[in-house]
């Protein structure tokens, strides 16, 4: 008999091409016949997750609020995974003013860096809180534990994106790391002078389950900056390296492997 592998995906928030991972992932989730697939742009539904393996989560600025973070837990405490991309780490706040012009984005102030107060107990689950992120380039991607199934095989890559600077929260095992410094342009803080490897691809145990982090990932269509401005050239970011596909259908299939406690069903 085989198991069916249930995922929920919560796809939505501010400044993304929510419509292109969406569709993305429901694709990739398509190859497996195995794969039966809810979705949501929202958290109102995560304390009825009965027969559900996993969640995956790409967002920005979108937080559960305090029941939903309990419930967010107690799923992966008794055997869940959460696979989490990009900003879902990022509550976006800005200064007071003066507006200015970031990367050819005029924003209202500059960009803060989320204080711990924010979603004390989501960032902890997550296993790290984003800071800033330099601007869009072409960086390399090393495999630094290829003995985990999420990296087992694979060799370093090049892929361009935004170098995501983050603050962790909790030990976790990093699997993918990256160099870079520079500017973050829009940012309170807005320069990184040193380059230590920085996660790219983590997971971290959590009760009886786990989560898996993949920084990489932005997008942004045509009109997801509205109203800071009216119109951009869309981004496809990643999303269609076969590099970055790859890693996210090793996240479904790992989604796949949960502990029978997460109500796996057939």
């Amino acid at each position: 008999m085989h198991n069916v592998n249930r995922i929920h995906l919560i796809c939505g928030g501010r400044f993304h091409d929510f419509d292109l991972a969406r569709l993305t992932l429901l694709k990739i989730m398509a190859e497996q016949e195995s794969v039966r697939c809810t979705c949501a742009n929202h958290f109102r539904d995560v304390d009825r997750l009965d027969g559900v393996n996993g969640i995956i989560l790409y967002n920005c600025d979108l937080l559960p609020d305090e029941s939903q973070t309990t419930a967010l837990d107690a799923f992966v405490n008794r055997g869940g995974r959460i696979f989490a991309l990009h900003a879902t780490n990022a509550p976006i706040e800005f200064t007071d003013g003066p507006s200015i012009v970031a990367s050819g984005v005029h924003i209202p102030g500059l960009v803060k860096v989320p204080t711990a107060e924010i979603s004390p107990r989501y960032m902890s689950l997550l296993g790290s809180r984003f800071v800033a992120h330099l601007a869009s380039q072409a960086f390399t991607v090393n495999v630094v534990d290829a003995d985990h199934e999420l990296t087992r095989g694979l060799n370093d890559f090049a892929v361009t994106d935004e170098p995501y600077v983050s603050e962790m929260l909790s030990d976790v095992r990093v699997l993918l790391s990256a160099r870079y410094k520079g500017d973050a342009p829009g940012y309170v803080k807005a320069k990184f002078a040193d380059d230590p490897p920085r996660p790219q691809l983590y997971v971290k145990d959590h009760g009886r389950g786990s989560v898996a982090y993949l920084t990489l990932g932005h997008s942004c269509g045509r009109f997801d900056l509205r109203p800071m401005v009216e119109e951009v050239a869309p981004v496809r970011g990643p999303w269609d390296d076969p590099n970055y596909q790859e890693l996210l259908r090793r996240g479904i299939c790992w989604i796949g492997k949960a502990a029978e406690s997460a109500g796996q069903s057939t």
